[in-house]
This record gives C-alpha cells, structure tokens and sequence, in this order.
C-alpha cells in the first residue's frame, strides 16, 4: 500500500471516530436514538396511513412502506455529508482544512461514516418496523439481494450528497439543498407511487437520482428477485452514484476556488 493511501485511510478512521465523540459531547444517546429512528418510523407510519385513504391497486401498503424505509435511509447519508461543510463553517475550521495536505475526499467521507452506519440502523429497523406494525410480507424476501441493494444505494447517496456537500463552499449552508432533496426524493423517486405516475417533463430527473433505482430493486428484493434480476437497477444506481461523486469533485474544486476568489468561506 502506498504512502499515499495509507495516510489517507489513517485521515479517514481518525475523522470517523472524531466525529461520533464531537456528536455524544453535546448530545444525549437518548434523544439521538429518538430523532434517529423517530423521524423515519413517523414518515413510513403517515404516508401508510395516506396510501390507505387512497386506496390504489398499485400503491399499496408494501409498496409505500418499502419505499419510505429505504428514503429514511438515502436521506441520512445524504444528510451526513452535506453537514460537513456547514459545520467546519460555523467552527471557522474550513479554511485550515482546505489548506491542509490531508486527502479532503477522506476527510469528509470520514466523518460522514458514523452518519452512515446509522442510517443502516434506521433502514434494517424500519423494515422490521414495516413487517410488525404493517404486515409487510418479508415471507419470500430475497435478504442478501435486499442487503446487496441497500449498500449499493448507501454508497450511491453517499457520493449523490458529496456532490450537494460542494455547494456548501459557495452557499450559506448546504442543509438548505439536503432538506430540499428530502422532499424532492419523495415526490420523483418512486417512494410513494410510481414514476409513471409523474409528468414526462420530470421523469428525467427521477433517473438522475439513485434512490430512484434503489427503491425499485428494493420492492424487487422484497418481492423474491434473485442477484441476477437486481442487476438492472443495481448497476444504474451505481453507475448514476459514481457519476455525481464525480460531478461533486469537480464542483468542489470550482466551488472552493470560487468561494476563495470571493471571500465567502468564513460566511455561514
């Protein structure tokens, strides 16, 4: 193993650990686990009940519960990442970072990580969650498929939010673009009906995003698909993924020579 990589794994185990001891410094484990797994098993539990109220043949009780579980999930890493730049911001420790030789890609993956294994923790919770208050079938569940496409999508969001995270060296803050994605993601993913259902115009933008893909091949897991039937949409998500971690570092590098060039670093 290079120096080169063996310095940027080292950046990216000391900044996960830094950061699950920066997150208990100031909050209680307790309210964490509730914000954690409350937000998630409250929007599967609303958008059941509205499903209900609809009462379509396509968009049943599955199909939105499936859906919203593996959104909580995309979500969290999404919002791991994008939270990096606005918190080096507001800590005034942005600039030190940019300057630094460490590998920034490590660095902000790191920290991300301990992010990310929770949403893993709130995804395998609210399918457990779906099939004991709901009565969501797992009965012919394919679980490695299902496990198989809930990394892929972690990945595929992970690198989605990198490319959000970059416009935190520009903007205010990020957040606003995470917390604009959330509500985006539920309309055009297919998380709650259909891609069909939306206007030609939009659909689109529903293939540029990867839980799109990862919410089909979930249902397609859940439903008995085996590895080879998941290939389709697991290979595009990957693909899509891969495409905006790489966007994202484009943009980062522009958005940072930018926001020097205008002085907007040490604004949150």
């Amino acid at each position: 193993m290079s120096e080169f990589a063996r310095g940027s794994l080292r950046t990216f185990w000391s900044s996960a650990v830094l950061a699950k001891r920066a997150l208990f410094a100031w909050l209680n484990p307790v309210m964490w686990l509730m914000q954690l797994f409350g937000m998630s098993l409250f929007q599967i539990a609303f958008f059941v009940y509205v499903a209900m109220f609809v009462n379509n043949a396509e968009v049943t009780i599955e199909y939105v519960a499936i859906g919203n579980a593996l959104q909580s999930m995309a979500y969290v890493s999404v919002f791991a990442v994008c939270n990096i730049t606005g918190e080096e911001k507001n800590q005034g420790t942005i600039e030190g970072l940019l300057v630094s030789p460490a590998n920034r890609f490590s660095v902000f993956v790191g920290r991300a990580m301990f992010q990310i294994v929770n949403g893993l923790a709130t995804v395998t919770i609210a399918f457990l969650y779906a099939a004991l208050v709901f009565n969501v079938d797992f009965s012919q569940a394919n679980y490695l498929g299902l496990a198989v496409v809930v990394l892929v999508t972690t990945f595929a969001m992970t690198g989605f939010g990198l490319m959000l995270s970059s416009l935190g060296l520009f903007l205010r803050t990020s957040m606003i673009v995470a917390n604009i994605f959330l509500f985006v993601g539920l309309l055009v993913c297919g998380v709650n009906f259909p891609v069909a259902y939306l206007p030609a115009y939009l659909r689109p933008l529903s293939y540029a995003i990867p839980m799109t893909y990862g919410t089909e091949a979930a249902r397609m897991a859940v439903g008995g698909a085996a590895l080879g039937e998941l290939s389709g949409p697991l290979g595009a998500e990957a693909l899509v993924g891969i495409a905006a971690m790489l966007v994202g570092y484009l943009m980062f590098r522009w958005f940072e020579r930018l926001a020097r060039s205008r002085g907007t670093l040490d604004r949150f």
